[in-house]
């Protein structure tokens, strides 16, 4: 229930949110090179921490690696904190760049709050979000979740966010 993909033909823009690195990181590189033209765009937390962002300040280097040119990846800088910043952060990113298709990249049990985070951030923006699962470079296995410690405190963390999302921020998953 936590795992939703959906895609947007021809992206403007491919966001990577901050912190676990080496799960999102491939998957924007996968899909930035089925995407040529699209931004590649990073979040960065204030402060960033291992807990926000485990590798800031060699993503650009890795994803380079990866085969994204460096001139096609753009830093976001949050205001606020969490996936509700990075939705602020990009939607006044995505004003400024006339971004009109959004695609983000995030870890599997994260898609589904994400998605509705950035539904509720750039409602009446015009700007189209879609959302992809790193589920290729990700450790987590949602058919099976009770399975593992990773998948069971991922997915306890994820519902008690979207119970805080809804209190917080009035985003509901439904």
């Amino acid at each position: 229930m936590l795992v939703v993909s959906h895609p947007v033909p021809s992206p403007d823009a491919i966001l990577s949110l901050a912190s676990h690195e080496w799960e999102r990181l491939p998957a924007a590189a996968r899909l930035a090179s089925a995407n040529p033209s699209a931004m590649v765009l990073l979040t960065l937390p204030q402060p960033a921490t291992e807990f926000n962002c485990h590798d800031c300040s060699g993503r650009v280097g890795r994803l380079k690696r990866l085969g994204v040119s460096e001139e096609r990846v753009h830093i976001l800088p949050l205001t606020s904190p969490g996936t509700y910043g990075e939705a602020l952060a990009t939607l006044s990113f995505a004003r400024q760049a006339n971004i009109g298709r959004l695609l983000i990249v995030t870890t599997p049990y994260h898609t589904r709050r994400s998605l509705a985070a950035f539904q509720s951030v750039f409602e009446g923006s015009g700007v189209e979000i879609g959302i992809e699962p790193a589920a290729m470079s990700s450790p987590a296995r949602p058919e099976r979740w009770w399975t593992t410690p990773y998948d069971r405190a991922y997915v306890a963390y994820e519902w008690a966010a979207v119970v805080y999302y809804g209190v917080r921020y009035g985003v509901t998953i439904w």
